[in-house]
């Protein structure tokens, strides 16, 4: 979850907004599932926009599915 859409790959929205529960108790509208290029060689997908998100949340399951030895 992000609300940084600069970093986004693209950015198509939801024509209808399902929301999520954050942590202040506030629902916010979910305005897109897309790719985020989080660095050069590291692209996550399933990457939720939403706009009031106060901080960008990446999981440590999407990196460690991404490493390989």
């Amino acid at each position: 979850m992000t609300d940084i859409t600069q970093k986004f790959v693209s950015l198509n929205m939801f024509i209808i907004h399902p929301s999520v529960k954050i942590a202040d108790g506030i629902h916010s509208p979910i305005l897109s599932n897309e790719i985020v290029q989080a660095t050069p060689s590291l692209t996550l997908t399933d990457v939720f926009y939403i706009p009031r998100f106060p901080v960008s949340h990446l999981s440590i399951v999407s990196f460690l599915n991404k490493i390989t030895v």
